[in-house]
């Protein structure tokens, strides 16, 4: 939807195309309509004009300038006497982030693609006495313009994704302010997982069984029963801070962390590094071993969980992480090699197809139902977990994260997956703001599939004149009696034919 001003001396007014009144009659009862922009909203006389194409909206020339509304294409919803345009969300982020707004611009161009205001800001960019957003906003290119992000000052949003850990006191006041549309709403730790989900019984199976550090004694009581265990902080990320202690032979101890590697001691506590742990044992805990070792390599998954445009948590995708030899952890620092999820189910365990889908499906199925218990703590919308399956291909849940990054789309060289990941939390969070928006990219493939469709058609009846689909993607051209598709190369310099249709 196109938002027009409407260059005359009238103020405080909305047009609507005279041909919307067709399929929905009732609004030529109305003479007044609350208009919605985020969180702005007035009251507007309403006229409907010949003029304006059905994905066209006018407005007096103070409206648009005194609520802020950029020359942007939005998405339309009207109920009753309420006229709402949008969605408006807010992508919230660090200061880090927010100073690499090129980066940002890729991300939001090449993957997100649908009507409505994307801002972006940080915290201090929330002005709470003026319920208003000082930050940019994503212009999409246009024919004279490349997208590129502009500043400005906005209302508040109609949906937040939130990237960035926020004061508690900032999470309840956005809370308020978008009644609760607000993802990933509340910040936790690894603690903070395992007292959440530990409690049902049926996800407490797949949870390596974990306790505070409070004391050697936990130590060494753990390994009684495990042998191998892992100190981990209750916070941080990137495996930092995490020892592996483990029995070794003739009463001593095997320590390895990212510090000092593997190394040998008689006795724990003559050891500084696990001194220093327990005395600050309030920020550790102590967690039994579930590691999967492939050639000597520690190997666990990382799944993408993302609510969509439903509502409802899906997975995105799937991927294997295989850590150096010896290394305690499988972070980016200590990374081998990445596999597509299924691919390292097929070379880990062998199975047949029938066994790897059972398996796949299980591994969802698990997955989906923490997250669900996380909603029962807030509002999420987009968790990566990592887990480790076991020799008997037990699932057990190590970690869920909020705020992971993107580097390894980059070495798994699967950028498919990443534009899904980048583009799913901004149609959940439009869904959330009550906008049922639609993916220009899908609708546009759509067409060009049904033009194909019918040139193809017109083609093999012999008729005559008909010129071949030339595309980004694909040409259709005709030899004598054979139909050839041509798939363009990005990475070629000549076409390569790819199918014939006779």
């Amino acid at each position: 939807m196109n938002i027009k001003t409407i260059k005359t001396e009238e103020v405080d007014k909305l047009y609507l195309p005279k041909t919307i009144t067709i399929s929905k009659p009732e609004l030529t009862e109305l003479k007044k309509v609350t208009f919605h922009f985020g969180s702005r909203k007035k009251e507007l006389a309403l006229e409907f004009l010949d003029e304006l194409s059905q994905n066209e909206m006018g407005l007096s020339h103070n409206v648009k300038e005194k609520m802020g509304i950029p020359d942007i294409c939005f998405e339309l919803t009207i109920m009753g006497d309420q006229i709402r345009i949008g969605p408006v969300i807010l992508y919230l982020v660090s200061k880090r982030l927010i100073k690499r707004l090129e980066i940002l611009k890729e991300r939001i161009e090449k993957s997100v693609s649908f009507d409505g205001l994307i801002l972006l800001s940080t915290v201090d960019g929330i002005n709470t006495d003026e319920n208003q957003i000082e930050g940019y906003y994503f212009q999409p290119s246009t024919n004279t313009e490349d997208a590129q992000w502009k500043e400005g000052v906005f209302p508040y949003p109609d949906a937040i994704f939130k990237r960035v850990v926020t004061s508690e006191e900032m999470t309840e006041h956005l809370y308020d302010k978008t009644n609760g549309r607000i993802f990933n709403s509340h910040y936790f730790n690894k603690w903070d997982m395992w007292e959440w989900l530990a409690p049902d019984s049926f996800i407490r199976r797949h949870l390596p069984y974990t306790q505070a550090l409070t004391s050697l004694d936990d130590i060494y009581q753990m390994l009684d029963v495990y042998e191998c265990v892992y100190l981990k902080p209750k916070s941080g990320s990137g495996g930092k801070g995490i020892i592996q202690v483990k029995k070794g032979q003739k009463g001593t101890y095997e320590l390895t962390s990212q510090k000092k590697g593997l190394y040998q001691i008689e006795q724990l506590e003559n050891d500084p590094i696990i001194d220093k742990i327990i005395k600050n044992k309030e920020d550790y805990m102590i967690q039994q071993d579930v590691g999967y070792l492939h050639d000597t390599r520690n190997v666990d998954f990382r799944i993408y969980m993302q609510k969509n445009e439903t509502q409802e948590w899906t997975c995105t995708g799937l991927i294997a992480r295989f850590g150096k030899p010896g290394s305690v952890t499988t972070n980016l620092r200590n990374l081998d090699y990445l596999l597509e999820g299924r691919e390292a189910f097929r070379k880990l365990f062998n199975n047949s197809e029938h066994d790897l889908n059972q398996l796949e499906k299980k591994v969802k199925n698990i997955c989906s139902y923490a997250c669900e218990l996380l909603d029962q703590h807030g509002c999420f919308g987009d968790i990566a977990i990592d887990f480790i399956l076991d020799n008997s291909g037990h699932v057990w849940i190590l970690e869920m994260n909020k705020r992971y990054g993107y580097k390894s789309f980059s070495i798994i060289e699967d950028s498919l997956l990443y534009r899904k990941i980048i583009r799913k939390p901004f149609m959940y969070a439009s869904s959330l703001a009550g906008f049922h928006v639609k993916d220009k990219r899908k609708l546009q493939k759509k067409k060009q599939d049904q033009l194909f469709i019918n040139t193809m058609k017109k083609l093999l009846n012999n008729e005559p004149n008909v010129q071949p689909i030339v595309s980004d993607s694909c040409e259709l051209v005709m030899f004598g009696k054979e139909i050839v598709h041509y798939q363009k190369s990005h990475h070629k310099s000549k076409d390569e034919k790819t199918e014939s249709i006779h």
